[in-house]
């Protein structure tokens, strides 16, 4: 399920639900998924080609609902910084 105001972020950003349902999958089959300890909300992300999409959700009855979500093709390669 979606939140009111994501729906329209996700239209807004071109971040399909199938994107969505893989970053969830991923997060709950690994457990790769960070806690926001005021709101219960869970964020995880998931890389599955050249795009990383990030989604933040919460479990509900037999399923989850998506409060925000946002993708970026950034990479970070090995380095230093100075």
């Amino acid at each position: 399920r979606m939140a009111p105001e994501a729906q329209s972020l996700l239209e807004e950003r071109r971040i399909l639900v199938e994107d969505l349902q893989k970053v969830i999958h991923h997060a709950e089959t690994t457990g790769a998924k960070l806690l926001h300890p005021k709101t219960g909300h869970f964020k995880a992300s998931f890389k599955p080609y050249k795009v990383t999409f990030w989604v933040e959700y919460s479990p509900s009855g037999d399923g989850y609902i998506v409060h925000n979500a946002y993708s970026h093709r950034m990479e970070v390669s090995g380095g230093t910084l100075s």
